[in-house]
């Protein structure tokens, strides 16, 4: 057996971005012992508080529910792949509004500093389908005189875009992890998470880095300056392969939540083994 790898995987992602599907799916695979990472028995957390309601809901062919605001809770995993390397994994869990008020307030609480601190894998959750798009003249055309005139007279609320955002929010957590800002980064690996796949409606190979070049391309080159080439990665992700509400969704319940799911690589090939995002997640091919 390997010495124990060290892994802190901090799961970075606004309100409604899939994280927590993500965290359930991933679980019941490496729980299961079907797939390349496993996790022996013996090491099954003792508190699945995290899970437990998502996982009754997914069983029960429902949507998860949303983690409550206030919540911080983490969860650590012990997991083995097939050549018998463990690594331990830590997952923080908490509401995607946290991640919002961190930009918006300008300000990084004492638990959020400990979290940033403490890793050594960034994962970015963006749903694509789920951003405002931009109002410039190719999608909107010109606008009237009296439009003009409109908005002059009541100017709208200042809001960045999306992606100013994200490069605002990747600002202030380099920032606080003592990021060099002049030189590419190695560490923490960066992954982005392009979530909700299967919502997109793509044609098949479609590859997640030229449709995020394409959808956020300020953001784009901004984590092409920022980080290395080999610790940067953009993947495809859809946790459920299709939207659930809270009604139940009888195809999900017969076939169970294991069966569903799969992310795409690089290349753009789906893959249903979710726990080889783990080898993405930290950095090993």
């Amino acid at each position: 057996m390997n010495d124990l790898e060290k892994h802190n995987i901090l799961i970075i992602g606004g309100p409604n971005t899939g994280k927590t599907h993500f965290g359930i799916q991933l679980y019941e695979r490496i729980n299961s012992r079907q797939f390349e990472f496993k996790i022996d028995p013996s090491n099954r957390p003792s508190d699945l508080t995290i899970f437990e309601d998502g996982l009754k809901n997914l069983h029960n062919g429902k949507r998860a529910a949303h983690t409550e605001i206030g919540a911080n809770r983490s969860i650590e995993l012990i997991v083995t792949n097939e050549k018998n390397s463990e690594v331990k994994l830590a997952f923080p869990d908490y509401a995607g509004e946290q991640v919002r008020s961190i930009v918006s307030d300008r300000k990084v609480n004492a638990l959020w500093k400990n979290y940033i601190q403490n890793s050594t894998s960034w994962v970015l959750f963006i749903r694509l389908n789920d951003l405002t798009p931009l109002e410039d003249i190719v999608n909107k055309g010109i606008p009237s005189p009296e439009e003009i005139q409109k908005r002059n007279s009541q100017p709208p609320p200042v809001k960045v875009s999306e992606a100013a955002f994200y490069v605002e929010l990747l600002q202030t957590l380099s920032y606080i992890k003592g990021l060099s800002m002049f030189s590419p980064i190695d560490q923490p690996k960066m992954t982005v998470v392009l979530s909700c796949w299967d919502e997109l409606k793509l044609p098949e190979c479609q590859i997640p880095n030229i449709l995020l070049q394409k959808r956020l391309p300020m953001l784009f080159d901004f984590l092409s300056n920022k980080w290395q080439n080999e610790s940067l990665s953009v993947i495809g992700l859809s946790s459920t392969e299709k939207s659930l509400t809270d009604e139940p969704d009888d195809e999900f319940i017969d076939n169970e939540p294991i069966n569903f799911g799969y992310y795409v690589n690089k290349k753009g090939e789906s893959h249903q083994d979710l726990t080889l995002l783990i080898k993405d997640f930290i950095g090993h091919e």
